[in-house]
């Protein structure tokens, strides 16, 4: 328990990251110093919303603000680390064939983000999971191998490569994910600060813990916002016992600004299944909105001109169930990409514009080309037509005669775009299809497709819930699914929807 600590519990919708920014400006009105607030959270989206509103209203620069960060990002900037200082993919590969396993970073992870471990695949990635995790929480290799009852593991690798990890780090002079907390914790004096708000807490790890008790130190006035009803990172180390208990005097926002009331309800018989919560009662809005119970997709109005996210309990779900909208020419987003490529969407419009007799800038015809094809018999395009377009005018217009007398173009106006633009029979057919449906290919998706994981802090107007389920989620703790199948229904700001499964393994409701 932190003494001088407020708990902050913001149920869904309830406004937390509002109240929280409300308490950053009113310490900014009495005269604390940017300076002087700490404010940290899990992923980095609370902290820049505070900074970008703060700054904005007090017409400040972001760089006013030193200690608005995720607690990953302040223990890489306290520690004056570089990127280079950090694990790179080529590390974790040359330490995977140091012990004749596979360990591929599928992406670089951004210090930054907050992300509490790399994403790694191979071989050896389970067990690197398992070391990262057991230090998140504190205990050892020993009891975290006993806990996770993996039996695809084997407990001398797994010690085998903690030794290596630690080995090539020292040689290397290299940092890993929970080195920025570890380090910063046990060699740093915590910044002193007026303010220290502590966001989504309820997703920090015992390590984690650790490092924010040693702010809290240095600090006049603490705030400790989350819900434990939202804790869904049990699998990377956090436990929400430590947030539970972290600080005797609690607020509770009791006001939910998205939920309608059908949504709301279901919402608090769901929640009561889990077994070591926080009670709290908070309000819905007066809306009463909608809950709809579907055995197949056709049922769902997808394409009724309103947005909608599809969540899913793991990626492998999420995954098939785009291929079926593909098929069924229903356009979306899934990660943050949509299902069309934009830039074949944006030759194909800038084609008809043509068509249609506009001119097009520069720029728009430079894109244009870079999508068509310019070898075989039929190419839109003559050899060396890009070259021609690097000693044009960026001033001037170019309609469809000045490019196919000057810049390549050999074409007749007439051709179809998907004869035009440069893209596989697949895509042209997926994109036929969803023009035929009436899909504008120049907006963005408004079906967007998610885990529940990714979702949280997220809302839609309307929200589907694919009610598919694995063993591993069916046969792991009750609690764990629970609070992820909560986080899940309470994304809706109107429309609530479960979607049915034939799988042997489903989530009740």
């Amino acid at each position: 328990m932190i003494d001088n600590a407020t708990l902050i519990l913001g149920p869904p919708g309830c406004g937390k990251t509002h109240y929280l920014i409300e308490q950053m400006e009113q310490a900014l009105m009495s005269g604390v110093k940017p300076h002087e607030i700490v404010f940290v959270s899990f992923t980095r989206k609370a902290a820049a919303e505070a900074g970008d509103r703060a700054c904005a209203k007090f017409d400040l620069d972001r760089k006013a603000f030193p200690y608005l960060r995720t607690l990953h990002s302040l223990g890489f900037h306290g520690l004056g680390l570089q990127r280079s200082d950090m694990l790179s993919a080529e590390d974790y590969s040359a330490l995977g064939r140091q012990l004749g396993l596979i360990l591929e970073a599928s992406r670089v992870v951004d210090p930054d983000d907050g992300e509490p471990m790399p994403s790694i695949r191979g071989t050896g990635a389970a067990y690197l999971h398992m070391i990262y995790k057991a230090r998140y929480r504190g205990i050892s290799l020993e009891k975290q191998f006993s806990e996770d009852e993996d039996y695809d593991l084997h407990f001398p690798i797994l010690k085998q490569l903690s030794q290596a990890l630690e080995m090539y780090k020292a040689a290397n002079l290299k940092f890993d994910f929970v080195d920025l907390i570890e380090r910063y914790t046990e060699e740093n004096d915590p910044p002193y600060s007026k303010l220290l708000i502590v966001d989504e807490a309820q997703d920090l790890t015992w390590l984690q813990w650790q490092m924010v008790k040693m702010l809290s130190t240095n600090s006049e006035r603490v705030l400790i916002a989350g819900d434990d009803d939202q804790a869904i990172y049990r699998w990377a180390g956090a436990e929400v016992r430590h947030f539970i208990q972290s600080a005797q005097d609690r607020i509770l926002l009791k006001q939910s600004y998205r939920l309608p009331k059908k949504v709301w309800e279901l919402s608090q018989h769901v929640v009561k299944r889990i077994s070591y919560r926080l009670d709290k009662e908070f309000l819905p809005r007066e809306e009463e909105g909608e809950l709809h119970h579907h055995l197949s997709l056709d049922s769902i109005p997808l394409d009724n001109g309103e947005t909608w996210t599809v969540m899913f309990r793991v990626n492998p779900y999420m995954y098939d169930f785009a291929k079926r909208m593909m098929d069924e020419g229903l356009v979306y987003m899934i990660k943050g990409k949509p299902s069309i490529n934009p830039e074949i969407a944006t030759a194909i419009l800038t084609w008809r514009s043509l068509q249609r007799g506009d001119s097009l800038h520069l720029g728009q015809v430079v894109d244009m080309y870079k999508r068509m094809p310019k070898q075989g018999k039929d190419a839109p395009l003559r050899r060396g037509a890009m070259k021609l377009l690097e000693a044009a005018d960026p001033e001037r217009l170019y309609d469809y005669d000045l490019l196919s007398r000057d810049y390549g173009l050999q074409i007749s106006l007439t051709a179809d775009a998907f004869d035009v633009i440069r893209m596989s029979q697949q895509e042209a057919l997926y994109i036929a299809a969803a023009e035929r449906r009436g899909v504008d290919i120049s907006l963005p998706p408004k079906i967007n497709l998610s885990t529940f994981h990714a979702m949280k802090g997220g809302e839609d107007r309307n929200c589907v819930v694919y009610l598919g389920s694995t063993r591993a989620c069916a046969e792991g703790d009750p609690d764990d699914e629970t609070r992820a199948l909560y986080v899940a229904i309470t994304r809706a700001k109107h429309g609530l929807h479960f979607l049915d499964t034939k799988r042997r393994y489903r989530i009740e409701i």
